[in-house]
């Protein structure tokens, strides 16, 4: 029993002994990453076209925000709105993609929906 008490309290003090100082500066430079989490839901959407869409954005861990619609424009609103218009005959499919970005990491992350709007007809 002692032998093998004598042989753990070796090996506990081989392994602290081994951490040298530059191991113990480095771990005080690694810092934690939280990446950003690009995440929104809409309403408005309900009724047909011409409908104005707002857009909540529930990202996390970014500050900066950029929206891009099925047309190409964009918004870098927080939360912003936007007016469909179909007056195409029969419902459609558009796309949504915010691209959020962490400006201290400079680290982004996408997320895209389609969104249905009923038409005006």
């Amino acid at each position: 029993m002692n032998r093998n008490l004598i042989l753990l309290l070796v090996l506990s003090l081989g392994i602290i002994l081994g951490c040298t100082k530059a191991d113990e500066a480095d771990q005080k430079n690694v810092g934690t990453l939280t990446l950003p989490i690009a995440s929104f839901y809409f309403t408005g959407n309900e009724g047909p076209a011409p409908v104005e869409v707002v857009f909540h954005n529930s990202s996390e861990y970014s500050d900066q925000y950029e929206w891009t619609f099925h047309n190409g424009a964009k918004s870098n609103a927080f939360e912003p709105t936007f007016t469909y218009h179909n007056n195409t005959g029969s419902d459609k499919t558009y796309m949504v993609t915010l691209k959020v970005t962490d400006s201290g990491s400079g680290e982004t992350n996408t997320r895209s929906k389609s969104i249905l709007i009923h038409s005006s007809k």
